[in-house]
């Protein structure tokens, strides 16, 4: 009998360790799932702000686009010195357009009978490719804030 006894006293300090041990890896699984769970949380914070970040950035660079194009549109004829060659481009490449459109033109109409809107380029840009008349000089031009006084050079 003192054998069963030993083995039910050692088998109880076994099961006993053992259900330690059991609760103890509990306790570390249910920590690091926390932690792991917290992380996500974090780099789901971090992405969110990542794409609003992104999305702030659009919208400056569309301001900036609206600037230059408003820029270009009230100075074209004669843009302040840094804005030349950049004013420039923009009317060679307008006028590349300009003739690229009309060659498309004289396609269509030397074929009246084909269909070419599966060939028709979709454009979302606003740009609108013509030549600008302006009707004031350089000096007679309004301020660029509106104010009406004459613009500074």
């Amino acid at each position: 009998m003192a054998k069963f006894d030993n083995f039910k006293k050692n088998f109880t300090e076994a099961a006993e360790l053992f259900a330690e041990k059991a609760a103890g890896f509990a306790k570390v699984a249910a920590e690091k799932t926390k932690d792991a769970a917290d992380k996500a949380k974090e780099l789901a914070k971090i992405g969110k702000l990542n794409a609003e970040i992104l999305a702030k950035k659009d919208e400056v660079r569309k301001a900036y686009q609206e600037i230059g194009k408003i820029y270009y549109e009230y100075f074209q004829v004669d843009p302040h010195e840094p804005m030349k060659a950049i004013c420039a481009k923009i009317d060679e490449a307008m006028a590349v357009i300009a003739d690229k459109q009309a060659e498309i033109e004289v396609l269509k109409a030397e074929n009246p009978d084909e269909d070419f809107s599966e060939y028709e380029v979709v454009d979302d840009d606003d740009i609108e490719v013509e030549v600008y008349e302006v009707a004031e000089t350089a000096e007679e031009k309004e301020c660029c804030c509106g104010c009406e006084e004459k613009a500074e050079e």
